[in-house]
């Protein structure tokens, strides 16, 4: 899937309508956006405007690849925006381009509690953007679920390399996301096998081995676990040895596996 240029259009209309020549550095900046900006027009007599300089910055990033990153951006535009009909219509344009590029996009709602007991809650909405496809599995509310069980169970470090995991995950990192998700699939493992042999192994396969020794792991279940262990090594952690795909299947096979080890064995 790629983004179009009608969906960088609408995205350039955006930037220029939300920012004024003083911000509109930093704000590219903090879209990894800075090194396509042409910067103001400081000839003398002479101006650019807003807009033309949105549009230079993002055509430039456009032309070069830059497509995280311009989807990083989609994402800044429709926080705390809803796809409902009273919606802007600028949100209803940015929705319908990307659906048409190929790329789902999902909100996602949290309940904000109030600062203080005078105030009321506030809620505040965040997206996914994904290729089409993905999200037909419930990533979101899978873990979401996970995250719960781990901390309920007890594996405090194996939900901080999962809570990573996921957000190098929705940053598209997906080497990075990929070694954190064999981090968290080790930390459960060893943890597991040292809570039900009494043994301490060094590892993820002397974990699994030590589990099966002492018959916690029947065959099928022992030849799927030992699998996506030694799968998660190949392309896990090593910048540009990961695609996209290979991590979308990571995150849900890891995350399934992980969650079934915690409610046979924890």
């Amino acid at each position: 899937m790629h983004i179009s240029q009608k969906t960088v259009g609408h995205l350039i209309e955006y930037v220029a309508a939300n920012n004024s020549q003083a911000s509109l550095g930093s704000f590219l900046m903090r879209q990894r956006l800075g090194d396509a900006d042409p910067g103001p027009d400081i000839r003398k007599f002479s101006s650019m405007s807003v807009v033309k300089r949105s549009s230079l910055a993002l055509d430039a990033a456009f032309k070069s690849g830059k497509e995280d990153e311009l989807v990083g951006l989609a994402v800044t535009a429709l926080r705390d925006h809803e796809d409902v009909p009273s919606a802007p219509l600028w949100v209803q344009e940015i929705l319908n381009s990307l659906r048409t590029d190929g790329f789902t996009c999902t909100p996602n709602s949290d309940l904000i509690p109030a600062a203080s007991g005078w105030g009321s809650p506030t809620t505040e909405t965040r997206w996914t953007i994904t290729p089409l496809g993905y999200t037909a599995l419930p990533v979101a509310t899978l873990s979401s679920d996970l995250a719960d069980q781990l901390n309920s169970k007890g594996f405090a470090t194996a939900a901080g390399h999962y809570d990573q995991a996921l957000a190098a995950f929705h940053r598209r990192s997906w080497a990075a996301s990929n070694g954190q998700l064999r981090t968290t699939f080790e930390s459960v493992l060893v943890g597991l096998a040292t809570a039900q042999t009494g043994t301490i192994p060094s590892g993820g396969g002397p974990a699994i081995d030590a589990l099966a020794k002492k018959g916690l792991l029947p065959f099928g279940p022992n030849e799927y676990v030992r699998g996506l262990w030694k799968l998660s090594h190949k392309a896990g952690s090593h910048p540009g040895l990961s695609d996209e795909e290979d991590g979308h299947h990571r995150m849900y096979a890891i995350s399934a596996i992980v969650g079934w080890l915690l409610r046979s064995y924890a």
